[in-house]
């Protein structure tokens, strides 16, 4: 064996653990920008949300709890600070207690199987 074949099997023996795969791979998080992924959204306000959160308790008490329900799921904030967030957590767990518990599972399954229906059920799943 050559003196170069002893040096360049030595040298992938003791460094082969050092190569970063990664790098290679065209589809790796590290060959592009992650927050790409992420679509922007719009902020929201917390005046918005305390308005969209008036409009549903009102929908809830006059009895439409479906439109409720509904309405504030579709309305989730996305784009929105901590703060915001959790106000309309308030309100969808407030809708969520204002609905009998026999009712809910007709009320999913209209939900579902509106236009939209998908999306909307999705967002409760996060909530819940």
């Amino acid at each position: 064996m050559s003196i170069i074949q002893q040096v360049s099997n030595a040298s992938l023996s003791d460094n082969w653990r050092t190569i970063n795969i990664d790098a290679l791979d065209p589809d790796s998080s590290t060959n592009f920008d992650t927050s790409t992924l992420h679509p922007s959204l719009a902020p929201v306000s917390e005046s918005e949300i305390r308005s969209i959160g008036q409009q549903v308790r009102q929908l809830l008490r006059g009895g439409d709890a479906e439109g409720a329900l509904r309405g504030a799921l579709e309305s989730a904030p996305y784009g929105g600070d901590d703060a915001v967030k959790e106000i309309h957590l308030a309100t969808v767990v407030e809708v969520l207690q204002g609905i009998r518990a026999s009712e809910i599972s007709g009320m999913l399954g209209r939900i579902w199987g509106s236009e939209g229906g998908s999306e909307v059920v999705d967002c409760l799943m996060k909530y819940l």
